[in-house]
């Protein structure tokens, strides 16, 4: 309950600026969504993932109400199917060949558990081998499969304490856009309720 205390009590604002003019600055305030827990029964026996579904149906990470915008969402178990889908868009069309030379040993396994909303970027958690219940960033651009955790309770409270590398990637796809004003913002800096301030300039 740690967890779900602390996910659901961070707040606080992104400083921004519009891309057009930096002159035009905007503050932008955060929360995390998160759903009540389903039945775990089903989930794979893996590090921590049975013990965060167990308080959470999914959580959507840095929302903003305004725009409907959100960095990062690990989602319902409902949706891995779903999600698994418009991964393999990625690599389905790839040869043998392409397969043992882009893709880890573990991809065809593994549980498709998140997404950088938006992106195409997804998070996968292997099922076998030494990387079992490690949390992996698939990024499209690079077709890039990053480490983010150890398991999916250590990624969702790194989550709440980012650093300036941190910030710079969820600002890279983050614009904010809305009804609300006719720019596309860039995040400057973050401050929260914990005490963090990150930057995305030196």
């Amino acid at each position: 309950m740690e967890l779900q205390q602390a996910i659901a009590n961070h707040s606080g604002s992104f400083h921004c600026e519009a891309l057009s003019d930096a002159a035009i600055t905007r503050s932008i305030g955060f929360f995390h969504r998160i759903t009540p827990a389903h039945n775990t029964t089903d989930i794979p026996d893996l590090p921590g993932l049975r013990a965060f579904y167990s308080q959470f149906g999914n959580v959507l990470f840095y929302a903003d109400a305004d725009s409907g915008e959100a960095a990062i969402l690990l989602a319902s178990p409902s949706d891995w199917t779903h999600l698994r889908r418009h991964f393999e868009g990625w690599t389905e069309a790839m040869g043998p060949d392409e397969r043992e030379e882009y893709l880890p040993e573990w991809v065809d396994a593994a549980l498709v558990i998140g997404e950088e909303p938006g992106t195409g970027n997804y998070l996968l958690m292997p099922t076998t081998g030494e990387q079992a219940g490690h949390l992996y960033l698939f990024d499209h651009d690079g077709f890039d499969f990053i480490e983010q955790a150890p398991d999916i309770i250590s990624y969702a409270w790194k989550q709440l304490d980012l650093d300036d590398s941190a910030l710079l990637v969820i600002a890279t796809h983050l614009r904010f856009i809305s009804d609300a004003t006719p720019h596309q913002w860039w995040i400057r800096e973050l401050r929260d309720n914990r005490g963090n301030v990150a930057r995305t300039y030196e």
